[in-house]
């Protein structure tokens, strides 16, 4: 769940009743713009012999923010939540998705839901999300000039932060944090995007996104397995299990580079998406958007079918237990993950984009409950870094023994009444915040400490 997942900077959209200027705008990149104007010439094709003094760093304006990858967020904060629940509920015996094999009737319907909705769909839409920001980044690095380097640097540094705010939170909070996997898979993102050859980002995300097959062959045959939880949801103690998330968290900054390269498919998935302001100009791709979303949806529906018919009618494997055949059906489970992903992200820009045009951007007067309740979302959106820990911050005065101890005691229906309660409550404190002009604290941090990502305005334009 990362920086330009979980902070994004520079997605910008057209604000009506505004002369700034905007991702609409963006200036041209490519050989294009790469190649240097005839010697003599002059006017703004010219290159300057003259040293440009860079002007310091900050991000773009709350107001000037796209709707859609925002709304995109706050939607799979709700989703990535109830999918994290898994790491706290213990007791029972798992079941295929990593679902408690004895269930009533409500929790059963809440894992049916997560299974169409959420399990391997959530996360591959936050990487898409993340690979998509780094690629806007990368977008305005060079419309600004920049040298591939010091968008390197910039970006290293940020990653740094990242990695050590992912290292705190999995160590003192939860152990599924994905914090650290996407600081370090999303670096190498970074580096793919500044390569000059443009066929490398497809190669890349062909040749990395079957590598979470073996994320969906695991949800596909974990029923086998005969485990009824993660050792940290048990733990008897808080220093128990710290002691616990700190080996883990020491594992995965180990091997996130193998175990976790299946994550840069969807990134860079993202990032070629970026190329052409896929999320953020809605009109001019609207023939794309409009199937994507149609086809990513239904891809994502109907490949979610067979596994979620075991998890319904063969919970403990009474008739299923080939591991080859539950290993397949995990496997189309998680790769039409990927596709109804996509086909989220697509939704969101389109409703966002629909909203803005139908009812004026944030703050208008007079909007109604819907156009409210999109923009209330989005705001969460903006927020997504804060609202993840806070998530885990919440579990943790919940769940764990040492605390209610209602990981043993609830199910899955138990477990999303917490998940929605609690993403409400952020859903208002987001709201609040946007309103004051103001980002989540620890947006905040990692602007204070990983620096802004882009350069601060001369004039009153607006950002490109």
């Amino acid at each position: 769940m990362a920086q330009a997942a979980l902070d994004p900077d520079g997605l910008t959209a057209p604000v009506p009743g505004r002369g700034t200027m905007t991702a609409m705008t963006t200036p041209a990149v490519g050989p294009a713009a790469r190649r240097p104007a005839p010697r003599g010439t002059s006017g703004p094709s010219a290159p300057s012999t003259r040293r440009v003094k860079r002007s310091p760093a900050t991000s773009v304006p709350l107001a000037e923010r796209a709707g859609g990858p925002d709304l995109a967020r706050g939607l799979a904060l709700l989703g990535i939540a109830m999918a994290n629940t898994i790491g706290w509920l213990h007791g029972t015996e798992w079941t295929v998705l990593l679902k408690q094999a004895d269930a009533t009737v409500a929790d059963r319907i809440v894992d049916v839901i997560a299974s169409f909705t959420i399990d391997n769909r959530g996360f591959p839409l936050f990487a898409m999300l993340f690979g998509y920001g780094i690629g806007i980044l990368h977008r305005r690095s060079q419309a600004r000039g920049e040298r591939a380097r010091t968008f390197l640097a910039r970006t290293a540094r940020r990653h740094l932060v990242l990695l050590l705010l992912g290292l705190t939170h999995g160590i003192l909070l939860f152990s599924g944090d994905i914090l650290a996997s996407y600081a370090i898979i999303g670096m190498l993102c970074a580096v793919l995007v500044t390569v000059r050859k443009r066929w490398l980002l497809p190669v890349a995300a062909i040749l990395t996104t079957p590598l979470l097959a073996f994320w969906g062959w695991a949800d596909g045959t974990i029923g086998l397995w005969g485990m009824d939880g993660y050792p940290e949801a048990s733990a008897a103690t808080y220093l128990e299990g710290v002691e616990m998330r700190a080996w883990d968290m020491l594992y995965v900054v180990g091997s996130s580079l193998a175990s976790d390269l299946g994550l840069l498919g969807p990134m860079v998935i993202g990032a070629l998406a970026a190329r052409i302001h896929l999320f953020e100009q809605v009109r001019p791709n609207r023939d794309i958007l409009v199937p994507l979303t149609a086809v990513g949806i239904a891809v994502g529906l109907v490949g979610a079918v067979p596994l979620t018919a075991v998890l319904v009618i063969d919970p403990h494997h009474d008739w299923l237990y080939n591991e080859t055949a539950l290993g397949i059906l995990g496997v189309v489970h998680q790769f039409s993950g990927v596709v109804g992903a996509l086909g989220a992200a697509a939704a969101a820009a389109l409703i966002a984009d629909h909203v803005r045009r139908s009812n004026g951007p944030p703050g208008t007067p007079g909007l109604g409950v819907p156009a409210r309740a999109v923009y209330a979302v989005e705001a969460l959106g903006a927020m997504a870094l804060t609202a993840y820990v806070a998530q885990s911050a919440v579990f943790m005065a919940l769940f764990p023994p040492y605390t209610l101890g209602l990981g043993a005691r609830v199910g899955s229906a138990g477990a999303a009444v917490v998940v929605l309660l609690s993403w409400l409550v952020m859903v208002v404190v987001a709201v609040l915040l946007r309103r004051a002009g103001r980002r989540g604290p620890l947006e905040l941090v990692l602007r204070k400490l990983g620096g802004a990502t882009s350069p601060r305005s001369a004039g009153k334009a607006g950002p490109s």
